[in-house]
């Protein structure tokens, strides 16, 4: 029975040997350097217009405040005007329904009637006593004058004088009361009539009032509402264009830091490089074989050894020649 041994081992190449010496040396000269120190993270103050945009924006809260109180007293005044006019109209419209009082017909009565009445009666009596002639000269003609039947005719015409009198005077007078009436009742519809349209004109115009005052005082409240959004845009443009010139600064600043941090690393990134390419070479490997057989010859033993001895030779490790 034989055993047979393999035993190979690999070795760097003379070349390699010294690149690996100069990649250590570089490398101890590297840990040695007490200056290593990466820059620090720098962050961009803010830029003017951001802090104008900051101060204005905190100056500006309750900027609408003022217009909205102001819009606020202009509707509670037209609610007031409004609610004043409305009740003074109704106020007005009180009693334009009540009947129509006669008693007020005696205010329209022609104060020139009682005049008017005595001389109509008054005429009347000078016609009865022009009557009254015409029988007393017929009665003077026809020798009755005196007569009985002269009596009868003047008490016929005194009856007569009378019942004109009473009836000139008792239409006269009426007329005069159903005129006063009618004067009476018209002037009270028209009265009635000026205090209703009065009384809701006023209605109307309070009403008018408080809605022209109440939306007036909405547009104030709404113009404070617009001059504080107006000025809020005007913030968002400053903090936007203020952004715009931090984030610019910031930039550079990280640009700059990368610069240095590139600088400080680059001899680690070289040497990091060099290693890469020693780990890339190829290497040299040699391989010694033995083998063990029971009862070798001595023939044998010698051959073996003399391959192992050749094998050495060439592969630099044994120079037979010595030189």
């Amino acid at each position: 029975m034989s055993t047979v041994t393999n035993i190979s081992r690999t070795e760097p190449s003379a070349l390699m040997k010294k690149y690996l010496e100069e990649i250590l040396s570089r490398a101890q000269g590297l840990g040695k350097d007490a200056g290593f120190v990466l820059p620090e993270y720098q962050v961009a103050d803010q830029s003017p217009l951001q802090t104008q945009a900051t101060s204005l924006a905190a100056s500006g809260l309750g900027a609408y405040a003022p217009m909205l109180q102001a819009g606020a007293d202009t509707l509670g005044s037209g609610i007031g005007a409004m609610y004043g006019n409305v009740q003074r109209g109704l106020d007005g419209l009180q009693g334009t329904g009540a009947r129509f009082d006669p008693n007020t017909i005696s205010d329209f009565m022609n104060p020139y009637e009682d005049a008017a009445v005595q001389q109509a009666l008054t005429d009347i009596r000078n016609q009865g006593e022009q009557q009254r002639s015409g029988i007393n000269a017929q009665a003077v003609s026809s020798g009755a004058f005196g007569g009985s039947r002269e009596a009868v005719r003047q008490g016929q015409l005194d009856e007569t004088i009378l019942n004109q009198q009473g009836r000139t005077a008792a239409g006269m007078r009426q007329a005069g009361y159903q005129s006063a009436a009618q004067r009476a009742q018209e002037a009270y519809e028209q009265s009635m009539g000026r205090q209703q349209r009065a009384s809701q004109m006023n209605i109307q115009g309070g009403l008018g009032l408080g809605r022209g005052l109440g939306s007036l005082g909405m547009q104030q409240a709404q113009l404070g509402e617009a001059a504080q959004g107006l000025a809020f845009n005007d913030i968002n443009m400053l903090n936007k264009i203020g952004s715009q010139e931090q984030a610019q600064q910031q930039a550079l600043l990280d640009a700059n830091r990368q610069n240095q941090y590139q600088n400080i690393m680059a001899p680690y990134q070289q040497l990091g490089f060099y290693s890469d390419i020693y780990q890339g070479m190829p290497t040299s490997q040699q391989t010694f074989m033995q083998q063990q057989q029971p009862n070798p010859s001595t023939i044998s033993q010698i051959g073996g050894l003399g391959m192992g001895l050749y094998g050495l030779q060439q592969s630099g490790l044994f120079n037979l020649g010595g030189g």
